[in-house]
């Protein structure tokens, strides 16, 4: 009889076991997502920066044109998309849509933005980078700091200063410090 009462506790104990392992398992099963329901919220109007509380009401003034039409110039969308986010106060959308289609003649006078540019950034053209035009506008002293940097193996510097100075993009900038050779004296 003790035989019989050890088989039936242990089919008990295996029932049991089993039982728990399948509750066990029935939650760990993955589940199939609720419907969710599209509710459209009210937008608020990104409010402007305290900064631009002189600047007329677009917050486009004609330096902050110049700085957005150096930075697309130059390649720095990003940059350009976050400055005309803080003066306009639009949404992020809008603004990448406004600087993807960015040029000067549609945004603001010319003159504005070529009076604004510095010597540097306004004698680089795209069709003109070339380590020799590029050292020829600009100045001396950061032309031979940037000899000194690549003679001293220093690329990473000599590309930041390089961008410092024209506000070009990395890769234009790095390929003309890979293309650089400093002058024979």
């Amino acid at each position: 009889m003790d035989g019989v009462l050890w088989i039936v506790g242990i089919v008990v104990g295996l029932i049991v076991v089993v039982a728990i392992l399948t509750l066990a398992l029935r939650g760990m099963r993955p589940k199939l997502p609720e419907p969710q329901v599209f509710t459209p919220t009210a937008v608020t109007p990104r409010s402007a920066p305290a900064s631009s509380a002189s600047a007329p009401s677009s917050g486009l003034t004609p330096d902050v044109v110049a700085e957005i039409d150096r930075l697309v110039a130059a390649g720095q969308k990003i940059h350009a998309i976050k400055l005309y986010r803080d003066r306009t106060g639009v949404g992020l959308k809008e603004a990448k849509d406004r600087v993807e289609h960015w040029s000067a003649s549609t945004t603001a006078p010319h003159l504005a933005a070529v009076s604004n540019a510095t010597a540097a950034h306004s004698s680089i053209t795209p069709a003109a980078l070339t380590p020799s035009t590029v050292r020829a506008s600009l100045p001396a002293s950061v032309s031979s700091e940037i000899d000194g940097l690549i003679a001293r193996d220093s690329q990473i510097a000599a590309i930041k200063l390089l961008r410092q100075q024209t506000g070009l993009g990395l890769k234009e900038s790095k390929l003309l410090i890979d293309a650089w050779i400093p002058p024979r004296s």
